[in-house]
């Protein structure tokens, strides 16, 4: 039992820091997106809003390809919100109960309620970082979706300038 308690105990420590990653990364791209829709704000009001105003058929597929990437960073950034949300960490217990019934059992029962801590917080902990990873691989996949959107919008009037 002792090995399977410092198997568990590895891989609890392994999970926190899978869990700090996460949380990391999520912080990350948060700022990242929010930054990108200051800018994609900014763009908007240039030359007062233009582009939302389409008289050709370019102009409407420049404004289309804008709205479809705007819309996906906005996704991107609450997809971002969500893997970021401060739920409940899940972690072995620490109370003051705890710790008095490990004193006064013996060494099996002691083995097996450790045992079962471990077991019980992994698990629970496993499907908190599963969450907020599939949140994140939601908003990497709406931020190229964006990317791609927000190229073509800014391809064509590149393209529409020099054509002038």
């Amino acid at each position: 039992m002792k090995t399977t308690l410092e198997y568990l105990k590895d891989r609890y420590s392994e999970e926190q820091s899978r869990f700090d990653h996460f949380e990391n990364k999520c912080a990350k791209l948060l700022t990242f997106v929010s930054i990108i829709i200051a800018a994609i704000t900014a763009i908007a009001g240039i030359n007062k809003g233009i582009i939302f105003r389409p008289e050709s058929p370019t102009d409407w597929i420049v404004l289309t390809a804008f709205l479809m990437g705007a819309f996906s960073i906005v996704c991107a950034w609450g997809h971002s919100l969500l893997a970021l949300r401060i739920g409940e960490c899940p972690v072995l217990p620490r109370s003051r109960v705890a710790a008095e019934y490990l004193s006064v059992v013996d060494p099996e029962s002691q083995s097996t309620y450790l045992y079962n801590c471990y077991v019980g917080t992994l698990e629970q902990l496993a499907k908190v970082i599963d969450e907020k990873s599939k949140n994140l691989e939601l908003a990497y996949q709406e931020l190229a979706i964006s990317a791609w959107g927000l190229a073509v919008a800014a391809s064509l009037t590149v393209c529409m300038e020099i054509t002038k």
